[in-house]
């Protein structure tokens, strides 16, 4: 009789082992097929939209297409997480009242401590409808200036020039400068000589600037706004100059170039910091 109980418990644990068993492989299952599905609907996001845009279905400029993408495809993955934890739960043998209840929680911890990503994902809302700004564009949000690379519901990915991945919570961007509406300003400021004649600088520099038609990206022909400041060896003098967006950069360099190979031509000075060095030899005792 003690062989057969102990045999019947054997069997009873063994059954249990492996209904525990299929569980955890129910439950690995359910994780793996989570990600795939956030995988693939990622992948078919953003080729439908690319698709949409380059057949010009959708009447908004590429850069927005990618960000309703991104969007997309965020609200896709909470969503893929949702259904998944609660097929989980359901494994677990937590019954559907209990999953009401815990729905009911989460909306508490949420009105209680997870305010902030209520807002952040509010703000991905209005970012995107409002069009504050896009992937592609520049942007300065909280004295980071940088390339926006992504957008989704809870942050904002920008790449400063120097390569950093900056990512910013929705909720907390602030006041943004969007450095890519129709067009950006590229800014030269150049110092000559105080004893050069001014007018005359003047009179070279916008002489140069009407000959800056060669360069695609500058879109009107340069302002020398004349002179923004006295230094303490240099009259500054600025030049701006309206350009395509993300080309600010090389037309300054150019610009730069170009003005100093005349000044140079034109034989004006341009000053660059002295510092005279007087050596005192001690007389020997």
């Amino acid at each position: 009789m003690k062989n057969l109980q102990d045999l019947l418990g054997f069997e009873a644990m063994m059954q249990t082992g492996v209904n525990f068993g299929i569980k955890i492989l129910q439950i690995v299952g359910t994780l793996v097929l989570c990600w795939l599905f956030i995988r693939i609907s990622s992948s078919v996001a953003q080729k439908f939209f690319k698709k949409q845009t380059e057949k010009q279905r959708l009447a908004m400029p590429d850069r927005k297409a990618k960000t309703l993408s991104s969007i997309s495809s965020s609200v896709l993955k909470y969503v893929i997480y949702f259904v998944g934890l609660f097929t989980i739960l359901n494994l677990l043998g937590v019954d559907s009242k209990s999953l009401l209840v815990i729905a009911s929680a989460g909306s508490v911890a949420i009105g209680l401590g997870a305010q902030s990503v209520v807002t952040d994902m509010l703000e991905g809302f209005f970012i995107f409808f409002e069009d504050h700004y896009a992937v592609g564009d520049i942007v300065t949000i909280q004295n980071i200036t940088g390339t926006v690379e992504g957008v989704s519901l809870r942050y904002t990915k920008i790449r400063d020039p120097q390569g950093r991945m900056h990512i910013i919570p929705n909720g907390s961007v602030g006041i943004v400068t969007n450095l890519c509406n129709d067009f950006i300003n590229a800014i030269v400021t150049v110092g000559i000589a105080y004893n050069e004649d001014i007018d005359r600088v003047l009179s070279i520099l916008e002489n140069e600037m009407q000959q800056t038609s060669d360069m695609d990206s500058i879109l009107e022909t340069p302002v020398v706004v004349g002179v923004v400041g006295l230094d303490d060896s240099a009259v500054n003098i600025r030049i701006v100059a309206k350009c395509k967006i993300k080309t600010n950069f090389a037309v300054e360099a150019e610009l730069r170039k170009r003005i100093k190979n005349r000044l140079d031509r034109e034989g004006v000075e341009i000053p660059f910091p002295q510092r005279t060095v007087h050596i005192v030899q001690q007389k020997e005792a």
